[in-house]
């Protein structure tokens, strides 16, 4: 509600900063131009903001990874990803996860377009991977232990993550680039924290990986569905 009042306004900045533009000169355009363009700006962050607090708790279904995956590939090559290669290295006989399909296609989509962003007009190679690894264990607070087998990475060649925000990339308005607003790997994380899962990320110049380390689905589960 809060954004939705704040929105109503800028929506009539903006509008007013569009009608002064017709009669302005050049260098009044500029300030014009920067009025849009934050208005704009402070908008996509209000959106992202009611989409991080209105997240649905996930419906946690068998899933298999590569369906996931493949959607996401072909869905960023025919648009944010069309000047990146993308490379497939799946392993065939990885079993289904735990978890819902549209929230982990949002996650996969949200890296795979921070990649293409960081790359930029040159555009670069993503590596699309998925393995299973016996034992990998997240320990909680509780000190119980779950077992999350399954894993997805998402590597780039790319210039990397600035080394000053690498350790708080999850975190709420941390942003590597200019524009950014901070919030789409904190909505990566919580999704992924959601699913009972975890994500990791490792960043050199020339190699990040964000890492995604999900449950199997239980017998339970399969016979369900």
């Amino acid at each position: 509600m809060l954004a939705h009042e704040i929105k109503n306004p800028l929506a009539g900045i903006t509008g007013a900063a569009q009608l002064l533009s017709m009669n302005l000169s050049k260098e009044d355009l500029e300030l014009t131009d920067l009025i849009v363009a934050e208005s704009r700006r402070i908008v996509k962050l209000l959106e992202q903001v009611e989409q991080f607090g209105n997240l649905m708790a996930p419906e946690r279904k068998p899933v298999n990874l590569h369906d996931v995956l493949d959607r996401a590939r072909r869905s960023a090559m025919l648009g944010f990803g069309s000047k990146m290669k993308i490379i497939e290295d799946y392993d065939p006989s990885l079993p289904p996860a735990l978890g819902d399909k549209d929230q982990l296609l949002q996650v996969l989509l949200n890296l795979i377009r921070n990649a293409a962003e960081a790359a930029g007009d040159a555009g670069g190679t993503i590596r699309l991977r998925s393995f299973y690894e016996h034992g990998f264990q997240l320990r909680r607070a509780d000190g119980n232990g779950q077992l999350l087998p399954l894993q997805i990475e998402v590597i780039d060649d790319g210039p990397g993550l600035p080394e000053h925000i690498r350790a708080d990339v999850f975190d709420p308005f941390v942003s590597g680039r200019e524009n950014g607003t901070g919030l789409g790997l904190a909505l990566v994380s919580k999704i992924i924290s959601d699913h009972g899962g975890w994500i990791s990320v490792s960043s050199a110049p020339g190699r990040t990986a964000f890492r995604i380390s999900l449950p199997r689905a239980g017998a339970a589960a399969l016979k369900e569905n």
